[in-house]
């Protein structure tokens, strides 16, 4: 492998590899950090009844999908980085917060 026209070694091409792979992740995680807004913040008060529960996934989910799987409003969807409840089609139930294997799910009343 030690051809003449190439000045590539081994080394040499393992890191711009690395930082051809890494460059795109670190400018992902940069933009979903400008964009991540508080969650409650996304919401619209005037759609929700007073005292009704309110859910939020944080920024600590893994994507496991046990609540998208058990939602049966199918309102969960794979949002920047993690999954995002939509408002609008959510029931309210809890079942998301009852499911998730990480207690990733926040309650609060509206």
């Amino acid at each position: 492998m030690a051809g003449t026209g190439s000045n590539l070694t081994r080394r040499k091409f393992i890191m711009a590899g690395s930082a051809a792979i890494a460059s795109p992740m670190l400018l992902n995680v940069a933009n979903s950090m400008a964009a991540a807004k508080p969650a409650e913040s996304r919401t619209t008060q005037a759609t929700t009844a007073r005292g009704t529960k309110i859910y939020f996934i944080g920024p600590g989910c893994i994507g496991c999908q046990a609540c998208r799987t058990f939602c049966p409003a199918k309102a969960i969807h794979f949002g920047n980085t993690w999954n995002e409840i939509d408002q609008k089609k959510c029931l309210h139930c809890g079942t998301c917060y009852r499911e998730c294997p990480f207690s990733n799910v926040s309650e609060t009343e509206a």
